[in-house]
């Protein structure tokens, strides 16, 4: 049965309360006594239990008020739910990974997704064993709206502006590096070799200069980009197959060199890093599985990069 939150509104559930303590004791001086009230409350409450149940409730035998037929079935299911009141409002669970069946909606950019998922959900694996990932494709544009539509829980990537009902907390310093097959190019790769060299260029919008050509012009150079890919995962066969070198997050790099047996190198001038964050909504702070999981993400990032930075 659907709640109605308007039907509350002649409820008074502290009625349940003084009904509690009247079936416990079957009398209103005690229970006036256990609720700490004086007699003449616990005898008004009464009135309205009697009103608000259609029936007298306890009826007076001897010294006792003795509960009626209705009394004694309303008598369980008010106890379950005050039992139930107590234990939401002053008990708090014993939270346990082992234990927990969860699934969990992250989201990612690329970069991310190739090199801090992975050891991720390998220790998701080892210590939540039941829980389940997720992960959608995320970007600085994308993770507030599917952060507000709860659509995820988590996102990990660069973004240069929150909301202020967001938190965002920086979790390392990503530099780039040279990402090449070793038959067609010596490491490391000096400056000259990297000008005069063909490059895949990384970009989700088609682009044919980024970062790397603009800074290469700040210092009088320029570089032959001859390819450009919107996914990591391309760069291992277009490297393998070609003489080319993909400039890539440090991260990343050694991800694809590892499972693709490919070579990396730092980059023969000074290029500028980014940040690597991590942003939730705020209505998730007091989730304890959300709270874990996000420790366990600075967790694995200190591992890999070193201790995380909160902004």
């Amino acid at each position: 049965m659907a709640i109605r939150e308007v039907d509350f509104r002649k409820i008074d559930l502290n009625l349940l309360v003084v009904f509690h303590a009247l079936m416990r004791e079957q009398s209103v001086a005690r229970a006036a006594e256990r609720l700490f009230l004086g007699a003449s409350a616990v005898s008004m409450s009464l009135r309205r239990l009697r009103d608000l149940f259609d029936d007298a409730l306890f009826v007076r035998s001897g010294q006792r008020m003795v509960p009626t037929a209705r009394a004694e079935e309303l008598a369980p299911p008010v106890e379950q739910l005050l039992a139930a009141a107590h234990k939401l409002v002053y008990e708090r669970s014993t939270f346990r990974p082992a234990d927990m069946d969860r699934v969990f909606h992250i989201g990612a950019s690329e970069s991310c997704e190739v090199g801090l998922v992975a050891p991720l959900l390998a220790e998701l694996r080892q210590e939540a064993p039941s829980a389940r990932l997720v992960v959608r494709p995320t970007d600085a544009a994308s993770a507030a709206t599917l952060l507000d539509a709860d659509d995820i829980e988590l996102a990990l990537g660069f973004f240069k502006q929150v909301p202020p009902h967001h938190h965002c907390e920086t979790m390392c310093h990503h530099q780039f590096e040279c990402l090449f097959d070793a038959r067609t190019a010596r490491s490391p790769i000096s400056l000259d070799d990297y000008v005069q060299g063909e490059h895949v260029l990384m970009s989700s919008a088609g682009d044919l200069e980024g970062t790397v050509d603009a800074r290469l012009r700040e210092l009088g150079m320029k570089r032959r980009v001859v390819a450009s890919t919107g996914r990591f995962s391309s760069l291992p066969s277009w490297l393998q197959r070609s003489p080319l070198v993909a400039t890539v997050p440090a991260h990343v790099g050694d991800e694809l060199a590892r499972a693709f047996g490919l070579v990396t190198c730092a980059v023969p001038f000074e290029l500028p890093g980014y940040d690597v964050q991590m942003t939730w909504h705020k209505r998730l702070n007091g989730d304890e599985a959300s709270a874990w999981l996000r420790q366990l993400v600075r967790r694995v990032a200190g591992e890999m990069f070193g201790e995380p930075t909160t902004v």
